[in-house]
């Protein structure tokens, strides 16, 4: 397709824009006519047929129907998305005031509010790809309940409070040696990824072993009842009520859809699915009248943002929300 931006003329990605613009706007097919009015163009209705077929026999276009106009074809969508749509945020942001005036007074909102907010502005379905890769240990708190049981407080880097609860067997483990152990384990495993948190503290079994008598039944409490994690990669949803409404995609499809978003890397998706050059942002453009946007982002927490919706949805506003987000993410990150 690159090779296709660079032999297409100006005034052709002129003309597949407005196509594009146009049809997203009222949905019906575009004549040659209709353009020369709406954007008095200074050439002929002839000469923007022609140009339009063109663009048909490029694939770019397509005919709904003998006498009809054209409509923008899944690769016409795809083209427009990648080298024509703008990425300019500034429109989007003006209308997000109230947004970026809380953030800029220091007044708490979370990314879930803002994301959400972001989502019905631009009227796009946002996914946000989550992971707990990187979250680590910050502090780790031993509170006795009474003899026989105790809860182990853990806060991660992501600001997340995890209680568990460990069974003390009063024959094998006092309090004193509970107390020495978390200390150890506050020492050593504060700044340990969660999801390495057994194996490191599996590690630590000489240490323990100096000053706790049965330091493996302690060990193996805590390695299988506290530091239990394992990698987690989850989709958050905002705005899903856009793409179920989305008229242009079958019923069936959107069921597939919503699992797909839920459950699945949206970037994988697309990466799996065509073969890409270096690109910051991928875009797929399906035959089901879906579309798919996805962008890999340097988080700890989130990964990548993408949006879906019907292949004829506002493309400009798509790219805007995604760095409308993205801006946000990073501005949340140097706090």
């Amino acid at each position: 397709m690159k090779n296709i931006n660079k032999e297409l003329k100006k005034d052709r990605k002129e003309i597949l824009k407005y196509i594009i613009e146009t049809y997203v706007e009222t949905s019906y097919p575009i004549s040659s006519e209709h353009l020369v009015t709406k954007y008095n163009l200074k050439m002929s209705s002839a000469k923007v047929r022609y140009i339009m077929n063109e663009l048909e026999q490029l694939g770019l276009l397509k005919k709904t129907h003998v006498s009809s106009g054209r409509v923008p074809s899944s690769k016409g969508y795809s083209f427009y998305a990648k080298f024509i749509a703008t990425h300019d945020t500034d429109t989007l942001k003006n209308e997000m005031k109230d947004i970026f005036y809380k953030r800029w007074n220091n007044i708490d909102i979370t990314l879930d509010e803002a994301a959400k907010q972001i989502s019905d502005i631009a009227g796009v379905t946002l996914i946000t790809s989550i992971s707990n890769d990187e979250e680590s240990l910050k502090h780790i708190q031993l509170v006795p309940l009474d003899d026989n049981k105790a809860t182990i407080i853990l806060v991660t880097s992501y600001g997340q409070v995890f209680s568990k609860t460990i069974t003390l067997e009063k024959e094998l483990i006092n309090s004193e040696d509970l107390k020495v152990a978390v200390r150890v384990f506050k020492e050593r495993l504060v700044g340990v990824p969660i999801i390495h948190l057994a194996e490191n503290a599996y590690g630590l079994m000489p240490l323990l072993s100096k000053g706790i008598k049965n330091y493996e039944t302690i060990l193996q409490n805590f390695i299988q009842n506290v530091f239990n994690f394992e990698m987690v990669e989850e989709n958050k949803v905002y705005g899903e009520d856009k793409i179920i409404l989305a008229s242009k995609i079958k019923r069936e499809d959107i069921i597939t859809i919503l699992k797909l978003i839920k459950n699945n890397s949206i970037w994988s998706m697309i990466e799996k699915e065509f073969e890409d050059e270096d690109e910051t942002i991928k875009i797929a453009i399906h035959n089901n009248n879906s579309a798919f946007i996805s962008k890999k982002i340097n988080s700890k927490k989130i990964k990548e943002i993408s949006v879906v919706g019907a292949s004829n949805m506002d493309y400009n506003k798509s790219f805007a929300a995604i760095q409308a987000l993205e801006d946000l993410i990073k501005e949340q990150k140097d706090q």
